[in-house]
């Protein structure tokens, strides 16, 4: 009997006391915070209902006999009042802006769309409609100021409670609370090292403006507090509906309705270059990466980049580029199973593109041949280039690029480490950037290679960085896209495919990267040694870094029709 009275008191002190009960709080809050909030609004509601004189104390605390609420009339106090207007115009007009902007001649972007469609639903679901629509103009609850305790000529009516003492405007529940409230919304835009510094000064600003319309008078306690759960309750819930389709509505707003809306226009969306220097003196709006940076997995099918795509050109003429014909060239060297995989898989990737998948065979020994033609007679776009010896992986990207068919040449490594899952979002960054932009360039995250390889790797990033100031982290990455006609410009060099966004760069293009998953190698083993990549690279590096400093800013030609 001790035994079961000792393990009922165990019990209830794991479950039932209040520590036991903050944990099971705060894990709740992180599981589902939806119904946690649902839960909480009960709860408090619950509170004020059964303690209505909570809000008439609040309240008194600001009152004084005679004078009635003097911080109503407080400069600082209104000031603050009206930055919590100002805010939240500045929030919807940036918001209203990034969906614009794409669509005009000035094409930069501050927000991504789907973070101003998450931004303006917040505002207008939250404040607009729920709160100010509905619930201020349905339960008739007198401000403070206008009730008997403090003056006025109403009776003091608790939560939920419908009355007839104000007609529209009214006390339930809170307006300005609710719009403060909805500025942490701005947290889920905010790049994620910065969103728990972010959110706390966000959160400050939230409750100085929400109590300050206790101060005033305006409302009670309970109009504040609930109207911060309503607001809540609407950011995660939209939060759950708009972020995770961000790809499609980036998409749409950034690549095909400017498209559609182009046909409309009086101008075409032409290709048109410009030097060096004028790009030099355009800076992207859209600071660093993409605020709300979610690396890709490769379950993703086709999702947009993890990184912003500088979209700089301010000309009419320079909208989103289209690509109408893909080329995917796969340099591979003995790589006969992981290309019966890989093909496969750049067919489901691009499943409603035109392409085509050409294969340099950079004289493999195994039986690369056979497994092509089989996947040929299946139906799948697939070419095959072969070198009667082995040139290396530059050669057999550059033998790929020359007789490529598409405008557009994507690359891929031929031994599976490079999900095809990424194409799409790759060519997607590059389309929306414009024709000022060259390469979009993949980026890997969370390495699968030897701890040897990785260390070497990180070295050769960091010294290329250092000397060419290319803005890339990781050109070793196989996934690179880059339209045909600029990479068959680029100088050609044996080891030239590691230096491609400073060759890009040189030529007076900007560069756009995106993060991609790097998976592990299917089957055999790497062809290509650190030997290789490394001892050349100190020569290759000069080399690149000569090309650099030799490159002069070309002028703009244009030929002048002479008369006879």
């Amino acid at each position: 009997m001790e035994t079961v009275k000792r393990r009922v008191e165990t019990r209830v002190a794991e479950v039932w006391t209040p520590k036991a009960l903050l944990r099971r709080a705060e894990a709740a809050a992180a599981r589902r915070p939806g119904r946690f909030l649902i839960g909480a609004l009960i709860l408090l509601s619950l509170l004020f209902t059964i303690l209505p004189g909570t809000d008439i104390a609040t309240s008194r605390l600001f009152y004084r006999d005679g004078i009635g609420f003097p911080s109503e009339k407080a400069p600082l106090l209104l000031a603050i009042r009206a930055a919590n207007g100002w805010l939240t115009v500045t929030v919807l007009a940036v918001a209203a802006l990034s969906l614009l902007l794409p669509l005009s001649f000035y094409r930069r972007v501050l927000l991504w769309p789907s973070q101003a469609v998450f931004l303006i639903a917040v505002y207008a679901l939250g404040p607009g409609l729920i709160v100010n629509a509905i619930f201020k103009n349905t339960f008739g609850r007198a401000r403070p100021r206008d009730v008997l305790d403090f003056g006025g000529s109403f009776d003091f009516s608790a939560v939920w409670i419908f009355s007839d003492a104000c007609a529209r405007n009214c006390s339930f529940t809170s307006g300005e609370a609710a719009s403060a409230m909805a500025l942490m919304a701005v947290t889920f835009v905010l790049p994620k090292r910065l969103r728990l510094s972010g959110g706390l000064a966000i959160f400050a600003l939230v409750a100085i403006f929400s109590f300050n319309r206790i101060a005033f008078g305006g409302h009670f306690l309970s109009d504040v507090l609930l109207s911060w759960l309503i607001v809540l309750i609407v950011i995660f819930t939209l939060r759950k509906a708009i972020l995770p389709r961000a790809a499609a509505i980036d998409r749409f707003f950034l690549l095909d309705l400017p498209d559609r809306l182009a046909l409309r226009l009086p101008w075409s969306p032409e290709i048109e270059h410009r030097s060096i220097v004028e790009r030099s003196r355009e800076r992207d709006l859209f600071t660093g990466a993409r605020a709300d940076r979610r690396p890709h997995t490769a379950a993703v099918s086709r999702p947009l980049p993890t990184t912003a795509p500088r979209i700089t050109s301010r000309h009419p003429r320079n909208r989103p580029m289209t690509f109408n014909f893909l080329t995917v060239v796969i340099p591979a060297r003995n790589e006969a199973e992981n290309l019966n995989v890989l093909v496969r898989e750049i067919g489901v990737a691009l499943d409603g593109r035109r392409y085509e998948v050409l294969v340099v065979d950079d004289g493999s020994t195994d039986s690369t041949a056979d497994v092509l033609a089989r996947l040929a007679s299946e139906g799948l776009p697939v070419r095959h280039v072969r070198h009667d010896r082995s040139a290396g992986q530059s050669a057999a990207i550059r033998s790929g690029v020359m007789a490529a068919s598409g405008d557009l040449v994507v690359t891929i490594d031929g031994d599976g480490q490079n999900d095809p899952a990424f194409i799409p979002p790759l060519v997607a960054a590059l389309e929306a950037a414009g024709p000022g932009t060259g390469i979009a360039a993949g980026q890997r995250t969370r390495r699968t290679d030897t701890r040897l390889k990785q260390l070497s790797s990180r070295f050769a990033n960091n010294l290329r960085t250092a000397v060419l100031k290319d803005r890339t982290r990781d050109t070793g990455c196989g996934l690179k896209a880059m339209p045909t006609a600029l990479f068959r410009r680029l100088p050609f060099f044996d080891g030239w495919h590691r230096y491609l966004p400073a060759l890009v760069l040189r030529e007076g293009y900007d560069v756009v990267h995106i993060d991609v998953a790097d998976r592990k190698r299917r089957f055999g083993a790497s062809n290509y040694g650190i030997l290789d990549r490394g001892l050349r690279g100190i020569l290759d590096l000069y080399g690149v870094w000569w090309l650099r400093k030799r490159c002069r800013v070309l002028p703009a030609v244009q030929e002048i029709a002479l008369r006879d």
